[in-house]
């Protein structure tokens, strides 16, 4: 190939870099757009990546050694990039397509767990690996392109250089373009930026030489013995480091979780933060290497250091939380200032690890030694074991390791594997005496075995929800004078989430965090999990089908099961939150025992989107929306679905926590609800609302919620929160109607799949959710109106007397509640009865201010 001019090489460089760019937004669109789907299970989501990863390594490996037999490189490049814009084009219509092919199947079969592995695997397939086939050729292709007979230097370059790219791809994609344009804006963006990469790679083939090529030669025919000895050894190693390279990927999102958030914004800080590192190490590769560098030494040296930098910080992982909880506090909660600390947390973290991977990468290739001619078939031969360890280890860490041996142990072990892999590779790369090998030996027994006498973290401080509570803990002087108060019974730590059982040091109050945020307990929220899953039964007249989306405490089943029903099913996504409920069953009575009640460990979108059994109630209280995964479940889409679901006259429930969502995102939230339920009744309590909405018109049934809440098992559960009467009931949790939520959410976006506003709603919380700020806000926005308060009531009795008495009874109830002016009112009218027997029938009405719980 002639010399390549430093313009020429800067354009190809820039084009790239812009490939590696979009190549990530797809990467986080895609797997967004099939979690809809499929579910937002780990399975699920696991399956996705790796099948994504497969497709890359697949490209690479075969357009790898295509590349090595073609001249005119840029031209097959700019047909790569064209066919990936293509793919992209026309994902949101296939996607339709295997979204009616995966419903049929799974109502043909049901859910059974490796029928929907095989299915999601299969279908992620068709979707995904043609696409991330032609991703995967270009780097291969593209090496070839800039090949010399020694290219470690100049594929570090590159690699740097695409991953560069490919790390603001996905900062960007999360941070602004999804937020900003939504999911196929964004997708096409990433299209048309393809296309034009294309059209530039094409011009600039056209006023290329063309390459000589010369007939290749398989890597494979250079010598058995040197495949077996040299080759063999290295594409081996170059796997072993893919999987524990993706496997501490894995476990640090667990851990950095719990500091950051269960977000978008964080996944897309923790992806992007670990690319940057991957292109250090490439960029840093390319300017150490010499011709006199001893690239087998240097491997070695590097994947030992990798382990031993594993094991040494790893014991202070804990002590996150005292940064970032600095970091709030030093930044003030300014979103900006706040991610890019965090992201730099974030990097010191993992950066000498992360950045020594970088660096293995090209140097397994320059130890390979393809040569010019094959360097398409080396770089795609090491892309391909690499890769293939890299889902590997994934796979493991997320579906075993973290299950099976806890997140720090799981991180010692690897750490002990890393540093053992570079004295396999001493014995097998470097000629050295007996005697040395046996100081290598020596040294990792005792770096393996001082790992596992590391101090264990501070679980306190793992599960103390920074995050969120910062403006607490600041308030308060420090994590540990709040952290005094309580103690940790249990950390489970599996597949889905890390969920810690706390409790008050008095013993009075328990309650659960899931990645650290508190999500029920036996506190302040004891009445709305009781009220969520009663208030829709009480105002059913038979709610013989009922699903649950959220188990929680199980607190929301308890007494569900004394209504006038014959099945309730209740879906749960964590098996660990599942695990931790059996820690509240003196409060839920033991609710999963009841034969009337299935629970169902799947995500409850993806439920009602693969069966068809219709419900009279379904009550939906996932965790906040700004929550990835628990965000699917607050768009219109869902509720679009949820109502379907519903036979004539059914009810669907809503829990909106009014303590972390601005009064702008809670109208968005309020509105996109009424878009598919107009008729609706919301109550209050404490820092929650809940909403019962409807196709038909709700009213209270005063005879019906006096029966139902004299049954023994509802009147003791109704009791504990203080409601023993429908007028109790009214007065203390009540708020109005649909026509005031309309008037409330008058105005406001639509939450959709598309456009997510409330996933990416976090960062409007920073600073005001736990000092209460948030809440006053939004009860200040609910109850702003002036419109009069109509208590939707009939049924008061079959006569005059049954009437007079029922107003009697509202009438105490709201002079209890200090409402007087109600309780005369009312009072009134009951006289008024009692001097006009012949009077049948009456409309209650009241135009005081709503109760505020």
């Amino acid at each position: 190939m002639s010399k390549i001019k430093g313009q020429h090489r800067f354009i190809i460089f820039l084009i790239f870099c812009f490939s590696g760019f979009s190549a990530l937004v797809y990467e986080v669109l895609w797997t967004k757009y099939l979690s809809l789907t499929f579910g937002t299970t780990m399975a699920a989501v696991s399956i996705v990546a790796a099948t994504f990863m497969a497709g890359l390594a697949i490209g690479s490996y075969l357009l790898g050694k295509y590349a090595d037999q073609e001249s005119n490189l840029l031209r097959i490049y700019a047909s790569l990039e064209i066919g990936i814009a293509l793919f992209a084009l026309s994902f949101p219509p296939a996607l339709k397509v295997v979204n009616h092919i995966h419903i049929y199947f799974e109502r043909l079969f049901g859910h059974l767990p490796l029928l929907d592995h095989f299915l999601h695997l299969s279908l992620s397939s068709v979707l995904l690996i043609p696409p991330a086939v032609f991703m995967g050729g270009t780097f291969p292709l593209m090496c070839r392109y800039f090949a010399r007979n020694k290219s470690g230097a100049q594929i570090g370059r590159l690699y740097a250089i695409n991953t560069i790219g490919a790390a603001s791809g996905a900062f960007l994609s999360g941070y602004l373009l999804i937020p900003s344009l939504g999911l196929s804006k964004t997708n096409t963006l990433a299209a048309a930026i393809n296309l034009v990469i294309a059209a530039v790679a094409w011009q600039m083939s056209r006023s290329r030489e063309k390459l000589t090529t010369v007939e290749p030669v398989s890597l494979a025919r250079k010598g058995k013995s040197r495949m077996a000895k040299g080759q063999r050894s290295v594409l081996l190693a170059s796997a072993l480091i893919g999987f524990v390279a993706l496997a501490y990927e894995i476990l640090w999102t667990r851990v950095f979780m719990l500091f950051l958030g269960n977000t978008s914004y964080a996944f897309a800080l923790i992806l992007s933060s670990f690319l940057i590192c991957i292109a250090l190490g490439g960029a840093l590769y390319s300017r150490i290497i010499t011709p006199e560098t001893n690239e087998k030494k240097l491997f070695v040296r590097l994947t030992v250091l990798m382990g031993l930098s594993i094991m040494v910080t790893v014991p202070f992982y804990d002590q996150l939380a005292h940064v970032m909880l600095w970091a709030h506090e030093a930044t003030n909660d300014q979103w900006w200032l706040l991610s890019l600390l965090s992201g730099t947390v974030v990097f010191a973290v993992i950066s000498v690890p992360v950045i020594i991977s970088g660096c293995l990468f090209p140097a397994a290739i320059a130890i390979l030694d393809p040569g010019r001619q094959q360097t398409g078939e080396g770089v795609g031969l090491v892309v391909l074991y690499n890769t293939v360890g890299a889902v590997l280890g994934s796979l493991t860490a997320g579906f075993a390791l973290v299950a099976l041996i806890g997140l720090q142990n799981s991180f010692q072990l690897l750490g002990a594997l890393n540093a053992l892999l570079g004295a396999m590779l001493c014995m097998t790369f470097i000629e050295a005496a007996p005697r040395r090998r046996a100081q290598v030996g020596a040294v990792c027994v005792v770096a393996v075995t001082l790992a596992f006498l590391n101090p264990k973290w501070d679980q306190g401080l793992m599960n103390s929800g920074v995050y969120i509570y910062a403006s607490k803990y600041i308030e308060a002087g420090g994590i540990k004078q709040v952290l005094a108060e309580e103690k940790i019974i249990k950390v489970i730590e599996g597949m889905e989430a890390t969920v810690a059982i706390h409790e008050s040091n008095d013993g009075q109050v328990r309650f659960f965090s899931v990645n650290g945020k508190t999500d029920g307990g036996t506190g302040r929220d004891m009445a709305t999990q009781v009220l969520v899953g009663h208030l829709p039964m009480m105002l059913h007249e038979a709610p013989n089908d009922v699903l649950v989306v959220g188990l929680g405490t199980g607190i929301t089943l308890n007494g569900m099961s004394c209504h006038p029903t014959n099945d309730i099913s209740c879906v749960e996504i964590s098996s660990e939150v599942v695990e931790a409920s059996s820690y509240f069953n003196d409060s839920n009575d033991n609710a999963l025992d009841d034969s009337k009640t299935t629970l169902l460990v799947n995500d409850g979108r993806n439920l009602l989107l693969t069966e068809d059994k219709l419900y009279d109630v379904i009550v939906s209280e996932p965790s906040n929306p700004w929550q990835s995964g628990n965000a699917n479940l607050f768009t219109d889409e869902f509720y679009q679905l949820a109502a379907s679901r519903l036979k004539v006259g059914g009810l669907f429930t809503q829990w909106i926590g009014i303590y972390d969502i601005t009064p702008e995102n809670l109208r968005i939230a309020v509105n996109t609800l009424l878009k598919n339920f107009p008729e609706a009744l919301a109550f209050i309590n404490n820092s929650d609302l809940i909403i019962v909405g409807a196709q038909h018109e709700l009213k209270f049934d005063y005879m019906r919620l006096r029966k139902r809440m004299n049954k023994p098992g509802i009147r003791e559960i109704m009791t504990r929160i203080g409601v023993d009467s429908p007028g109790s009931l009214v007065t203390k949790h009540y708020l109005y109607s649909d026509q005031r939520l309309r008037s409330f959410s008058l105005g406001a976006q639509i939450n959709t799949d598309d456009m997510p506003i409330l996933e990416y709603s976090a960062r409007d919380l920073l600073g005001d959710i736990t000092l209460g700020n948030l809440q006053m806000k939004n009860i200040q926005a609910l109850t702003a109106s002036n419109q009069q308060t109509v208590l939707p009531i009939t049924n008061l009795g079959q006569d005059v007397p049954s009437i007079i008495n029922s107003l009697r009874e509202l009438s105490n109830d709201f002079s209890d509640a200090g409402r007087t002016a109600e309780a005369e009112k009312l009072l009134l009218k009951a006289e008024e009865l009692e001097s006009k027997q012949n009077h049948s029938k009456v409309s209650v009405f009241t135009n005081s201010s709503p109760p505020r719980g």
